[in-house]
């Protein structure tokens, strides 16, 4: 069966610890969770999960720091007029890059802020979302019975929500990752 060996090939992938195959049920508490973030301060859309939730396939990874991440941004900052006013650095060389750069200011280790998008105000402030993107998931690259694979991460509520489901530590070192494909006719 094709999912088990897509399955079996992310396993086999360092820095992964566990895989499991999201049921109806998993993906339809994902969806409610993610639905609920309008009363925060600024709240968090997951782009990255509605676009693995198009897929007919999705499972679960769990990862440590020896898994190799795609240098793609996953996390922005948007203004509501699509303005991006901060987002995640992943790699140690953009990190280096953002330190040297007098219009970048880190509100922690692994996110950075424009100065001047935020100087950038009118007399109409506008409403700010943080930006989960999906992401590509090249370790099925060569995997010929799948098509339109793509990844996200969870927010931190769907994250707290896979680790118990799946009996994973609440070890902020292990990241969670929904990972989707198709199967091609």
């Amino acid at each position: 069966m094709p999912i088990n060996n897509v399955t079996q090939i992310i396993k086999e992938t360092d820095g992964v610890l566990k895989v499991e195959k999201l049921t109806n049920e998993d993906v339809n508490s994902i969806i409610d969770i993610e639905s609920n973030h309008d009363d925060e301060l600024i709240p968090v859309i997951n782009e990255g999960l509605k676009e693995c939730f198009r897929r007919d396939f999705s499972l679960v990874l769990f990862k440590n720091n020896q898994f190799e991440t795609s240098g793609d941004s996953t996390l922005v900052l948007v203004r509501e007029d699509g303005k991006i006013l901060g987002r995640n650095v992943l790699s140690d060389e953009e990190k280096e890059k953002f330190k040297n750069d007098e219009n970048a200011l880190f509100l922690s280790d692994g996110f950075v802020i424009f100065k001047e998008d935020l100087e950038d105000r009118d007399l109409n402030p506008q409403k700010q979302y943080f930006v989960l993107r999906p992401v590509e998931f090249n370790e099925l690259d060569n995997f010929e019975m799948v098509r339109d694979v793509v990844s996200s991460i969870p927010s931190t509520h769907t994250d707290t929500y896979l680790k118990k489901r799946y009996e994973v530590p609440e070890d902020p070192e292990i990241a969670t990752v929904i990972v989707s494909f198709s199967l091609k006719s």
